[in-house]
């Protein structure tokens, strides 16, 4: 069950490369499925064998604890202080995967999320050239998010100098929005609950690396991730 994932997962996800189509383009989404360090043999193989039947996914492959650390230590060579904390036993094994049509990107997350044996799912855009213009942003926040809280990620949301179509989505409108995605997607639409979903901050900005601002929202309080995902997925 999702749990957020620790320090050293999130090290693994941003090592992960990230660019993709030309944005008028649907644009294929890079799913990872961060399997609990305790996950059983039986749990493994039922979680692989759901996301290779979810309605889109492809090309699905399971990264070991052994290579993911042989991974690392080529990905993070110039950053000595993230590869002093890197062992090889707190890595987790991963899933890899790729959602082909981004409407249904975010759903096929959620309810993986919710897998016995799988401790978080992340979302990025794929590695795909040539990288678009724009990309979409999702700002997710958690479900304790205070008042307070709310009103500094709106506030700093909001002073994005190159964000673009800034809205705010409740959880019953990302879960009537997913739903109505999903229809037509196999069993995806039942599996599909409204308490998998999050209030979030969306909006789209230019895919330039140039002060973003995006690495600041992570660090806010109240926020649960930020996603970085082709415009079809918003």
């Amino acid at each position: 069950m999702r749990r957020g994932a620790p320090l050293l997962s999130l090290v693994v996800l941003l090592a992960l490369p990230a660019c993709t189509s030309k944005p008028e383009e649907p644009g294929d989404v890079a799913l990872t499925v961060f399997l609990d360090n305790d996950v059983t043999v039986a749990q493994k193989g039922s979680v692989e064998q759901q996301l290779r039947s979810m309605p889109s996914v492809t090309e699905a492959s399971l990264e070991t604890r052994e290579q993911a650390y042989e991974r690392q230590k080529a990905d993070l060579k110039d950053q000595p202080d993230l590869l002093a904390a890197l062992k090889p036993e707190y890595l987790p094994e991963l899933l890899h995967a790729t959602v082909s049509d981004p409407s249904i990107a975010e759903a096929v997350e959620l309810v993986m999320a919710e897998a016995d044996g799988v401790q978080d799912v992340a979302l990025r855009i794929a590695d795909v050239d040539p990288r678009p213009s724009r990309i979409g942003v999702i700002v997710r926040l958690t479900s304790s998010a205070t008042d307070e809280q709310r009103a500094a990620v709106e506030t700093a949301v909001r002073a994005l100098p190159t964000a673009k179509s800034i809205e705010f989505e409740d959880r019953d409108a990302a879960y009537e929005r997913l739903r109505k995605r999903c229809q037509g997607k196999g069993d995806l639409s039942t599996q599909l609950q409204p308490q998998m979903t999050r209030e979030s901050w969306r909006f789209e900005m230019p895919l330039n690396g140039e002060g973003s601002g995006v690495g600041e929202l992570m660090r806010l309080d109240g926020v649960d991730g930020v996603p970085l995902a082709p415009l079809a997925m918003l």
